[in-house]
């Protein structure tokens, strides 16, 4: 090694040395030393370039939507009472029917609808902003964000002696997936949920609020399992405030049973604020996203719809509609694109499929539409071999690619299926249906939430009873009193 080369090294190696003897902070709620490569000033300037991608990526709620305001008052009411009260805390509201919330450094909250339309309330709703408030003032972010600079500084020291083994810095848009689909580790969500705990009951809400959230979140993971299974697939659960795990459940469990013990008297709930807030909010898919309405699928904005055979479960996500047939391998995927000049379907059908040599295509007009379709042998991730009914419809500069397969020995069986779902595709004109909405119902002396559900045709699928009662925060075992006010979904 030259000199030259020698002293460059050494300085590296120095600054970095330096870096990490600079990298100690008072956690403002431990008031212990925690090991961070970031100051205050770098982690509030972080967040707001997260929050920048956040607002370009999902689909959020306006400021102004009454539902965000009520959601930014409770959640200052928490913030005001946290170990940071000193930040300017913003809480948002993503227009997704996924139950999930997640906490971005310096003070940034998001929590779906999905997960706000199943509280029961006030005091639940401030707990879960309560866990995503104790990621921020634990600086959660900036440890992970700390720990994963820290590897890349022994790879960046390695990578002096071993160029081969130095790897790219971790992107804002990482930092952003890890919070919202892995939270931040088991450790940090359980010290989340017990900051959730103090900072609540400082607010003066009722502690045992926590419970009927956890027995909540609880119950939609058995009803996801028991729809899972129904369809033959796997479930994932929720990664973050109060997750299921048994552990975790002890912990709170006795958590909240301390804080009760302390607290002095019965801490503010809220049912009818939050009930009140939640009405009129769509229940599941939005509007610009489309919705699903038993073995329908509408999309007022793009207006097109599909139908489905009665055993064919249906899921609806930003990215795609997706369907298989219940307890077996026969999948249907509708994707969109948007075309750059006119093309004939059948040219798109043959692009789309060009590796898989397409032999015939049939084309025509249908509906109001031009379309392409075709049937092949192929091979997928799950299926080695199988046979694939493609179709594209053309609306203008919008293409509609509807893909569905099966074991190529099955397809004769499942084929009118598929034909059945195709042929289904027109347009969508109805102003009198909309997207599945909460609406608020007095119980009568002989309702049942079985009755309930069947009175509106089951619009949440076989299990619409269990989600109704989930939706209040009971099971198909329990019901309210006569007069009480519950949620339904219209």
């Amino acid at each position: 090694m030259s000199p030259a080369i020698f002293r460059l090294h050494s300085t590296l190696i120095t600054s970095l040395l330096l870096l990490l003897q600079a990298g100690c902070a008072m956690n403002p709620v431990t008031r212990q030393q925690d090991f961070v490569l970031m100051s205050e000033q770098q982690e509030l300037a972080l967040g707001a370039e997260a929050a920048e991608l956040v607002a370009k990526q999902m689909p959020l709620l306006a400021d102004n939507d009454p539902l965000v305001r009520y959601v930014n008052r409770v959640g200052n009411r928490v913030a005001a009472v946290s170990d940071r009260p000193n930040l300017f805390y913003r809480f948002h509201v993503v227009d997704d029917a996924t139950i999930n919330a997640f906490a971005l450094p310096g003070g940034y909250i998001y929590v779906n609808r999905g997960l706000l339309v199943h509280f029961n309330s006030e005091a639940e709703l401030a707990a879960v902003l309560g866990h995503e408030i104790g990621h921020v003032t634990a600086r959660h972010a900036v440890q992970r964000h700390s720990k994963t600079q820290a590897y890349q500084i022994g790879v960046a020291i390695a990578s002096i002696f071993a160029p081969a083994a130095a790897q790219a810095a971790s992107s804002v848009s990482d930092m952003v997936a890890m919070a919202v689909i892995q939270g931040y580790g088991r450790e940090a969500e359980l010290q989340s949920d017990e900051l959730s705990l103090k900072y609540i009951q400082a607010a003066g809400y009722d502690a045992r609020a926590t419970i009927n959230l956890l027995e909540a979140i609880e119950r939609l993971d058995g009803i996801g399992d028991m729809e899972k299974r129904d369809a033959g697939e796997t479930v994932q659960h929720y990664h973050g405030a109060f997750a299921s795990h048994p552990d975790t459940k002890s912990r709170i469990e006795a958590a909240v049973a301390r804080a009760v013990a302390m607290q002095k008297g019965q801490g503010h709930t809220g049912g009818q604020a939050m009930l009140a807030a939640l009405e009129g909010y769509p229940y599941g898919d939005s509007p610009d996203q489309g919705a699903v309405i038993g073995q329908r699928f509408i999309h007022p904005k793009l207006g097109i719809q599909l139908a489905f055979p009665p055993d064919w479960v249906i899921k609806n996500s930003n990215q795609s509609l997706t369907a298989r047939k219940r307890q077996e391998e026969a999948f249907f995927q509708l994707a969109t694109a948007e075309l750059q000049k006119r093309e004939p379907a059948a040219e798109i059908l043959r692009q789309l499929l060009a590796k898989q040599g397409i032999s015939t295509i049939e084309q025509g007009a249908k509906y109001g539409f031009s379309f392409a379709r075709t049937e092949l042998d192929l091979s997928t991730d799950s299926i080695r071999q199988a046979k694939l009914y493609a179709t594209v419809i053309l609306d203008g500069p919008h293409a509609y690619v509807m893909y569905m397969w099966t074991h190529a020995n099955a397809y004769a069986r499942h084929r009118p299926d598929f034909a059945t779902i195709a042929d289904s595709f027109r347009r969508f004109t109805d102003k009198q249906i909309d997207v599945p909405r909460i609406s608020l119902h007095v119980w009568k002396r002989g309702d049942s939430w079985r009755g309930l559900a069947e009175k509106n045709g089951n619009l949440l699928g076989r299990f619409t009873a269990e989600r109704l009662a989930a939706l209040n925060g009971m099971d198909m075992r329990q019901q309210p009193k006569a007069s009480d006010i519950v949620k339904l979904v219209r």
